[in-house]
């Protein structure tokens, strides 16, 4: 399935809460398990860290999504751990005590957030701030009865909460603008580029077609209106320009359905081959450009097909992208072979590649670019992702 650029900026920050999420649960354990007084419930204590471990392995191998039932359940489940700690601790202590369920609770507001926007997150920062009076009761301690100080921890708590869910929210919601604003720049100019090559075989038709057809059709006009002036016309000259109208006719009918232009000897389209390996990638659409044929040399066609083909693989695998587009152009006997992606973007240090053993991008694509004489230009493209450009001079 392809993901857009929103929905990946919404998994970045997703991922960056589920790290928040087992380090709170880590916490919570090690509190459970080394605080020097006895808790009055153990079992229900870690019978709840247990459930929590569980739903958080859950959502790190599942949670790639988030329905409104799995967003309550989690909801539900860190209000639980808020009110337990009312149940575990010792009675009125839980004001003057490491509080149980720590921090783990905030990663609901977190999820709501990421999932929802600011006035999701803060709806689970209120639910958990509630749950948060709940677990003053549930340990015994009177609201009526707690001192400013303990008013100022509840206080930051609910603040904490609310804070978490709503920041996280607006983070999201920026981020999802930002992200649905460089699809969209990133596919005008991608669809620029399209327009671009097609104009430009549209020209190239139309010279053919001025060269022949245009000024046939401009002479018979001229010298059919000389012969509308004589009469009788002479019938000699009325048949030529009717055999030479007939001529232009079959031209320009064989001009418009004429097969494939067949490739020269040793040659191949560098055009054919590009569509070709475009249609073996998987996990990316790929649209394919091309101003003409451009006939090269076979081995050389091949070649550099292959280098973009190493190119679209990584697309695939590692850019995490929605599109991805190939432009080939041919100016001056110089060709220009472009791969741009809508991804995460690549920082490509060559010293850093080689130091890792990463013979990818430096053997199947620079090396084989540099074995005929050309040069590869990794940067980064327009409107987010990457562009990978191949150059392979005329001489």
């Amino acid at each position: 399935m392809t993901i857009t650029a929103p929905e990946r900026s919404r998994r970045s920050l997703a991922r960056g809460a589920l790290l928040f999420r087992w380090i709170a649960l880590g916490w919570m354990a090690i509190l459970a398990a080394s605080h020097a007084e006895p808790m009055r419930n153990s079992p229900l204590a870690w019978a709840s860290i247990g459930a929590a471990g569980a739903w958080t392995a859950w959502l790190t191998i599942a949670g790639k999504s988030w329905s409104w039932r799995v967003l309550f359940f989690d909801l539900a489940l860190c209000c639980w751990l808020v009110v337990c700690s009312g149940f575990v601790v010792p009675e009125h202590t839980i004001a003057t005590r490491a509080f149980f369920a720590t921090a783990y609770p905030a990663s609901a507001a977190l999820l709501w957030g990421v999932a929802h926007g600011a006035f999701a997150g803060l709806f689970a920062g209120l639910a958990l701030s509630a749950a948060l009076l709940g677990s003053r009761l549930a340990n015994g301690v009177h609201l009526q009865d707690l001192s400013r100080t303990a008013w100022q921890s509840l206080g930051g708590s609910i603040v904490l909460y609310l804070v978490s869910g709503g920041a996280t929210g607006i983070v999201s919601a920026l981020l999802v603008r930002t992200s649905e604003e460089a699809q969209k720049a990133t596919d005008a100019l991608i669809v620029e580029r399209e327009q671009a090559a097609r104009l430009r075989e549209r020209e190239s038709l139309a010279r053919q077609i001025h060269d022949s057809v245009l000024q046939a059709l401009a002479l018979v006009h001229k010298r059919g209106t000389e012969l509308a002036t004589q009469t009788p016309p002479p019938a000699a000259e009325v048949a030529k320009l009717a055999e030479l109208a007939g001529e232009q006719e079959a031209a320009l009918r064989s001009l418009i359905l004429r097969e494939p232009e067949r490739a020269p000897a040793g040659q191949r389209s560098l055009r054919e081959a590009l569509e070709a390996i475009s249609r073996s990638v998987d996990g990316v659409p790929v649209t394919v450009s091309a101003v003409g044929p451009i006939w090269l040399p076979r081995g050389k066609a091949d070649e550099l097909a292959a280098a973009v083909r190493e190119s679209l693989a990584n697309v695939a695998e590692h850019a995490r992208a929605s599109r991805a587009a190939v432009f080939a152009e041919e100016e001056g006997g110089d060709v220009m072979v472009s791969v741009r992606d809508d991804g995460v973007g690549f920082s490509y240090d060559e010293h850093a590649l080689r130091e890792q053993g990463k013979a990818g991008v430096l053997k199947s694509m620079k090396g084989r670019i540099e074995e005929m004489g050309g040069s590869m230009q990794i940067r980064p493209a327009p409107g987010g992702g990457t562009e990978v450009t191949f150059h392979l001079p005329s001489a």
